[in-house]
């Protein structure tokens, strides 16, 4: 399982870890590649439960706000997400985790370990508008020193398109977890909406805890919502981020965490090649996208 770099037009290069033709970033300790290989038969516990989505789509957020769901307290996680990563764990720290496991990828769905398959533990699977997705994986990548990746935001436009990122394409990723939804309807899948959540983030939490079986108060949904805000959580979270990991020794994991901030990016022409792009891989799709708000 080779790291290797790819190449864009500009002849930028990102580092990534290529697993069977799928892309996931590298970690920086030495038995990583073979830990990942190991993944598929690491064992699921039935309380297990599992936060998907493509990069830079809400994943520290919904992972914050599961976790004090959990917990049905409104205290802040001592933890960061990246320790209950699957494709970024060792086994053992995967096996030692206290039950209930709140765990996190940005895999597909086949690359699961088969026990959480089998047990069909539970998924919150979150959606983000790919453009937003562009802007934000682009300032991760540039920032994220493991990376070495120094390219220019307008040749990243076309890597992006062309999937050439850790967990590649978004549409390829997108339309494949809808195809498993709809060959899977028995499996407990929970979707939503980053752009729902940052509208009516009570009312999704609400969501949440009904599809975990959680009795929650609206008190105790409002302290979560607030405890999770953007502002929050970039203040509160940041501390435990290792800083020689990023670029000028400054975290960059919360950015924004704005909805149609890509407007600030994209060029007219880039909007609309995007465009057209996305009706092209999104053609038979049911899925809705919601670009602003």
């Amino acid at each position: 399982m080779p790291v290797k770099f790819l190449e864009g037009e500009d002849g930028s290069k990102l580092k990534i870890l290529e697993h069977e033709g799928f892309y996931i970033p590298t970690f920086p300790y030495p038995t990583h590649a073979q830990e990942y290989a190991t993944l598929p038969t690491w064992k699921a516990r039935d309380d297990d439960l599992l936060v998907c989505a493509y990069p830079k789509s809400g994943t520290h957020w919904l992972w914050e706000v599961v976790s004090m769901l959990k917990q049905q307290k409104a205290e802040r996680i001592d933890a960061i997400k990246e320790w209950n990563m699957l494709e970024g764990m060792e086994q053992a720290n995967f096996d030692s985790l206290p039950s209930p496991r709140i765990l996190n990828t940005h895999i597909y769905f086949r690359h699961l370990p088969k026990d959480f398959k089998n047990r069909k533990c539970k998924i919150l699977y979150m959606l983000r508008n790919p453009k937003d997705v562009a802007v934000s994986f682009y300032n991760h990548h540039s920032k994220v020193l493991e990376y070495e990746y120094s390219g220019s935001w307008e040749h990243y436009f076309t890597r992006y398109l062309k999937g050439d990122v850790d967990y590649g394409s978004w549409f390829e990723y997108t339309l494949d977890w809808e195809r498993v939804m709809e060959d899977n309807p028995e499996y407990p899948i929970h979707t939503l909406h980053y752009e729902s959540m940052k509208q009516n983030s009570l009312n999704e939490i609400k969501r949440i805890a009904k599809f975990l079986e959680i009795e929650v108060t609206d008190d105790l949904v409002r302290e979560i919502d607030d405890l999770c805000s953007f502002e929050k959580m970039k203040k509160e979270k940041n501390k435990h981020e290792d800083v020689n990991e990023w670029k000028d020794k400054e975290p960059g994991m919360y950015r924004k965490g704005q909805v149609g901030d890509w407007k600030n990016w994209f060029t007219v022409a880039q909007d609309d090649l995007f465009d057209k792009f996305y009706k092209e891989k999104m053609s038979k799709s049911k899925v809705k996208m919601q670009f602003s708000v």
